[in-house]
């Protein structure tokens, strides 16, 4: 997995931004927002109702939760983004969340991406919706490239990533590195202006 790093210097980010709503495939309608500190504790319980292969997918390890001191380093804009996605109809629940960090590569403009989504919540393209909008969002701020690490069973994942134009490896590794570019993103990842 590559290294994080902090930014050169802090981006700025307007936080009064409206909601991004997406569409589950099932019809259901899900607010993307930028994370805060204050979610710590729906994003803990989330982490507590993910299965142990779909947290082991999210973090190639057989972590069960995150920590405080993790979340803060998540949502700090000093190195990265972090998004959380929550129903509309229970407001007060994150069923998904995303990040782009920024990686120590040099130059400082790549960045790893990561996505986890509760266990029924899956399968209804919510994960597609946030690596779009982490995409979308990251790249039209200065990164060159992004890049996917997961195991080559985590086919959702990978599927995804296919979708959104990465750049898919053949290889026979256990693991998978997958990389976007601002190019083909261009079009693949157009969301609201307001938001992009």
């Amino acid at each position: 997995m590559i290294t994080r790093a902090p930014f050169l210097k802090t981006p700025t980010f307007d936080r009064r931004l409206p909601l991004w709503p997406v569409w589950t495939s099932a019809g259901k309608r899900v607010v993307i927002r930028l994370a805060e500190e204050s979610d710590y504790p729906l994003v803990g319980a989330l982490h507590s109702r993910c299965s142990p292969e779909s947290l082991h997918s999210r973090y190639l390890s057989g972590r069960r939760d995150i920590r405080l001191p993790e979340w803060r380093h998540l949502v700090d804009p000093a190195v990265g983004w972090t998004w959380v996605a929550l129903p509309e109809e229970d407001p007060g629940r994150v069923v998904a969340v995303s990040h782009v960090l920024r990686a120590d590569t040099g130059d400082h403009t790549t960045g790893e991406l990561a996505v986890l989504v509760e266990d029924r919540w899956q399968g209804q393209r919510l994960g597609s919706q946030l690596a779009r909008a982490a995409l979308s969002r990251s790249l039209a701020h200065g990164l060159k490239s992004v890049v996917v690490v997961t195991n080559g069973t985590n086919t959702r994942m990978v599927r995804i990533c296919k979708a959104l134009g990465a750049a898919v490896p053949r290889t026979f590794s256990p693991l998978i590195e997958m990389t976007f570019t601002s190019s083909p993103l261009s079009t693949a990842c157009e969301g609201p202006t307001e938001y992009v």
